[in-house]
């Protein structure tokens, strides 16, 4: 009689135990899972340090392509029909469009003379219609 009660006790408990185990394990595995799908992956570090032979500058701009950070652009300028290469830096700082940007050093006062760029994505062959030297008549009748 006493053996027989003590395997019912026995086959509570271990249904417990194995119970208890089970749900252990599935918090556990489950901390696991949800913490690599919603772990944010480690921003890279952007140095702060300048390219040799470029500087930073912020300028007023219309911006005609998406931005992204680090995005090679073109400065353009139609009234004096200026074109610059840089590269996007910060996004505007103020609501006004000040864009920070790279360019080469040389270039930079030449920026700084004219107002009114336009930021447009890098395309090679971006150049300005030349204009006909000359006279040109058109007779109507």
């Amino acid at each position: 009689m006493i053996s027989k009660t003590a395997g019912t006790f026995l086959k509570k408990n271990t249904k417990t135990k194995i119970w208890w185990i089970k749900l252990g394990m599935a918090l556990i595995f489950s901390n696991i899972f949800f913490f690599a799908l919603f772990s944010n992956d480690p921003k890279p570090i952007t140095s702060l340090t300048l390219p040799p032979g470029r500087v930073e500058i912020q300028l007023h701009g219309e911006l005609l392509t998406p931005y992204e950070a680090q995005k090679k652009i073109l400065l353009v300028n139609r009234n004096s029909k200026k074109i610059f290469s840089a590269i996007l830096r910060q996004e505007p700082i103020d609501p006004t469009g000040r864009y920070t940007v790279l360019v080469k050093e040389e270039e930079a006062a030449q920026i700084f003379e004219h107002v009114s760029w336009q930021i447009l994505p890098f395309i090679k062959t971006l150049s300005f219609a030349s204009s006909s030297k000359g006279e040109s008549h058109e007779i109507r009748y």
